[in-house]
């Protein structure tokens, strides 16, 4: 007995023992990551302190110091995956933000922060071939800084604990953010763009996927590996062998670039490695199964509309809809929601600015395209909304929009007797009470949630299915997304200013709009835009700075601008193209968009309206309600489905 005890204890302690003995895979795949990351953090801290003794040097000449820079910047391009997926703002802030001035929002106060990191010195270096001593100075000052917080950085890299689901996280999102601002040269805003940049952070991705081998291997996945490096030799090999200016970007994306994101996404889900939207019940905003960056389904509308992703139901988005067509909402009874955004018009309303209330006069700003402004992270053209459920209470109140107080708005609707029992059935609260504002902007914002799409014919080319584009429409794409700089403030997917690829911004601009397209006399118009906005954007900097809207669906949106000063397309590239404001002559000391003359040619400029005009896509979106719920008083029964004006 006893000799078969001992027996029996032996062999079931042998595979304990075995696994002991045994690498553990996840252990193994901890190593690898932390060996990568290692890897790529030391070279960026040696090269960080490299360009720094480089500029400290009195003897150091233009050259060495660009030399120097070159190093330093391919050593961040293959953190960047890691960087930038880890902490997006403090890359933005210290150390590969736009050279722009912005505010301190961990300040109470109106507080400036002066541009720091690579772009900034990429000014300096390469703005002349000799630099002026304040220059040195400056450049020694910016080094120093720039050193200090990689180091810090580096460290935070260093000492996260990656996960399987984070890894691969950025991995997508290098994918992402090297299809939407790298290939456009925005990190060189003065030095000449290099395609070859990206390199690096794709030679980075191929490694961090490279650690699952052995557990692709072992479930019979391998070849979704093989696909991944598949592509990211079609990708470095389309980047190696085409200049900045040669580069077909719409072949890069379609051949290599979105498939590979679907390809990496394939592989964490064949491993059964947990989901960002699995983990707990914030709303995420990149979709974590998403297979293409061309997709409707990339980003998920609710992050910022105020609504939960799992609350918004059919009967709810009804709801929505049939008040966002309903005048009842307004003091006359005669304006809608519709009434400035018109399906017809991709829900814009085809006026230079809005028809105010009573048709007295006009508002004094053009009415945005509702299609995918739920991405956005803050609202109107001045951003002083936070959440799209803050936009009703604004447009409610105004005097020349509804002219009305949100107790009087909810009174109008609970007339209806149709609309409480709506509401009842929607939401917990029963009787009259379910209808409040906040109810009443809870469903308005779920129908906008609807009203999404990444499908126009240029998305589904890109998706690489089999559409047609025309040669101009992917040279206009080539020129968007390069030479013309279009795509430094319009980040594809949404070709708005919500900053990839976390989407967790949205940027404004100061562009020097005039007040009528005069190149001659250019008189700059007197909005101070941002500045008037919330009280904290009361800067400087911010005056006469307007969010940088989509120009998808640009075709049916004229007139363009915060003042719907531009009628047509044409004026609206030739404006760009002499640089802004300041390229027609008007004094703009803060303004963002570059003021050079992009040099572009007759053919350059049509290309680029044919590739706007082929991102036209309002199919299944434009579904008015048949009729409107009857009202208890006389006067509101018999209102107009989208208002009257």
């Amino acid at each position: 007995m006893r000799s078969f005890l001992l027996a029996l204890l032996t062999v079931s302690t042998v595979p304990f023992v075995l696994a002991w003995l045994s690498p553990d895979e996840y252990s193994a795949r901890r190593t690898a990551i932390r060996s990568i990351i290692s890897e790529r953090t030391s070279l960026l801290r040696v090269q960080g302190d490299s360009f720094d003794a480089a500029c400290i040097r009195a003897d150091a000449n233009t050259s060495s110091l660009r030399a120097a820079y070159e190093k330093l910047r391919a050593a961040y391009k293959s953190t960047e995956p890691l960087l930038e997926y880890l902490d997006p703002a403090t890359i933005t802030q210290s150390i590969n933000g736009a050279p722009l001035k912005r505010l301190d929002t961990k300040s109470q106060f109106v507080d400036i922060i002066e541009p720091q990191g690579l772009q900034v010195i990429d000014e300096i270096l390469f703005s002349d071939d000799s630099l002026s001593s304040t220059e040195r100075i400056e450049l020694r000052s910016l080094s120093a800084a720039l050193r200090t917080s990689l180091v810090a950085f580096t460290g935070l890299t260093d000492a996260t604990q990656w996960s399987d689901r984070m890894v691969f996280e950025a991995a997508r999102s290098g994918v992402l953010r090297i299809t939407a601002m790298g290939i456009t040269g925005f990190d060189r805003p003065a030095s000449e763009p290099q395609i070859t940049d990206d390199i690096p952070a794709l030679e980075t991705i191929r490694l961090m996927c490279g650690v699952y081998r052995n557990a692709l291997e072992s479930t019979g996945h391998r070849a979704l590996l093989d696909r991944v490096d598949f592509l990211l030799d079609t990708a470095n090999t389309q980047l190696r062998t085409h200049s900045f200016n040669e580069l077909d970007r719409a072949e890069l994306i379609r051949t290599s670039l979105d498939p590979l994101y679907g390809a990496i996404a394939d592989i964490q889900i064949a491993l059964e490695i947990e989901l960002s939207t699995e983990i707990g019940p914030s709303e995420t905003i990149v979709n974590p199964s998403a297979r293409s960056m061309f997709a409707t389904d990339v980003l998920y509308p609710s992050a910022a509309s105020g609504v939960s992703r799992a609350s918004i139901t059919p009967a709810l988005v009804d709801l929505g809809r049939t008040l966002f067509f309903d005048p009842l909402l307004s003091s006359t009874g005669e304006r809608a929601c519709a009434s400035c955004h018109d399906p017809s018009h991709a829900f814009t309303d085809g006026r230079t600015t809005s028809m105010a209330l009573g048709r007295t006069g006009s508002l004094t700003r053009n009415a945005p395209t509702l299609i995918n402004a739920v991405h956005s992270r803050r609202f109107f053209s001045d951003l002083r909304a936070m959440r799209v459920r803050d936009v009703i209470s604004h447009v409610v109140t105004n005097d020349k929009e509804f002219n009305s107080s949100l107790l009087d708005m909810v009174g109008r609707v609970r007339m209806s007797d149709e609309y409480v029992t709506r509401f009842s059935t929607v939401f917990s609260t029963q009787g009259a009470h379910a209808v409040d504002a906040s109810n009443i902007s809870i469903a308005i914002s779920a129908y906008l949630t609807t009203l999404v799409s990444f499908n126009s014919r240029f998305d589904r080319y890109l998706r690489g299915e089999s559409v047609y584009v025309s040669a101009p429409e992917r040279r206009g794409f080539s020129l968007f997304m390069g030479r013309a700089a279009c795509a430094s403030c319009h980040f594809p997917p949404t070709y708005a200013g919500y900053v990839p690829p976390s989407f967790i911004d949205s940027e404004s601009e100061v562009i020097g709009v005039p007040r009528r397209p005069d190149t001659a006399n250019a008189i700059i118009d007197p909005d101070p835009g941002r500045a008037s906005g919330i009280a904290r954007d009361n800067a400087a900097i911010y005056r006469g700075s307007f969010k940088t809207p989509t120009v998808r669906n640009v075709k049916l949106t004229a007139p363009y601008f915060h003042n719907g000063a531009y009628t047509s397309l044409e004026h609206v590239v030739d404006f760009y193209a002499r640089g802004g404001g300041r390229g027609i002559g008007l004094d703009l000391p803060f303004q963002t968009l570059p003021f050079d003359n992009l040099q572009l040619s007759t053919q350059d400029r049509g290309d680029l309206v044919a590739f706007m005009n082929a991102l036209t896509d309002t199919v299944g979106l434009t579904h008015r309600p048949t009729k409107l719920p009857a009202v208890s008083s006389p006067s509101l029964h018999a209102r107009t489905i989208g208002g009257d004006y």
